[in-house]
């Protein structure tokens, strides 16, 4: 298994990911008479997706740095020489060498719990139809609830994406952060990637309070399992 990455798309203005999760699972459940099961459109926000490097206008870190988003929802840490941005819906980010990026996403659930089957099968069909050719290999749910999803692709320029993405709900929020090398393969980045992964922290507001939140407050993302060629 290889460890984590995450995406970008700066040549396209894409639904960000944790909406399209959300617009996804609308478009396939079957609507309750009691209850509108799809999202408002407003739930979408501009964020990155899956491609070559973000291209960070930012100088790069000269040493490791902590992003706090705004509003406390999460916080992340790059490694030396990393340069990163905000987007309108989280942060991406890349390496001096511009072959490893990736990128936290977030969007509101709109009160809806959604289960780990919906969240795996709305980000594949999120990823088939924004990439040029994609190639899942595993998923595996981590002990904190969220899931992984290991991945090979090319995107719409050509690019090789050797990828890792995690997806959870927590709280009234749902969270992806992808990590992928870009024509190179994710292993020659697995120090980066577990230093990145072992500093994300979600954090929801304790007005959203959540069984699965409770579990994520405090705590590093997920375990650094490598990930293999």
């Amino acid at each position: 298994m290889k460890p984590l990455r995450t995406t970008n798309q700066p040549r396209r203005r894409l639904l960000p990911l944790a909406g399209a999760v959300l617009l996804l699972i609308g478009c396939t459940q079957k609507p309750e008479p009691t209850a509108e099961v799809a999202p408002s459109p407003t739930v979408v926000l501009p964020a990155p997706s899956p491609t070559v490097s973000p291209t960070p206008s930012a100088s790069p870190t000269p040493q490791q740095q902590t992003y706090r988003e705004k509003s406390g929802l999460f916080q992340i840490s790059f490694p030396k020489g990393y340069s990163h941005k905000t987007t309108g819906s989280g942060i991406a980010f890349v390496s001096a060498d511009q072959n490893f990026a990736g990128a936290v996403d977030f969007g509101s659930a709109e009160g809806k719990q959604l289960n780990t089957q919906q969240l795996e099968a709305s980000l594949k069909t999120e990823f088939t139809n924004r990439l040029e050719e994609v190639n899942w290999q595993t998923s595996q749910v981590q002990p904190d609830g969220s899931l992984r999803i290991d991945w090979t692709g090319k995107d719409k320029s050509g690019n090789a994406l050797d990828a890792v993405s995690i997806v959870e709900q927590r709280g009234n929020y749902i969270f992806v952060l992808n990590l992928f090398g870009i024509n190179k393969p994710y292993q020659n980045y697995n120090t980066d990637a577990e230093t990145i992964v072992n500093s994300y922290q979600i954090q929801p507001p304790a007005a959203s309070p959540s069984p699965q939140s409770n579990n994520k407050t405090q705590t590093n993302a997920k375990p650094q399992n490598p990930k293999q060629p």
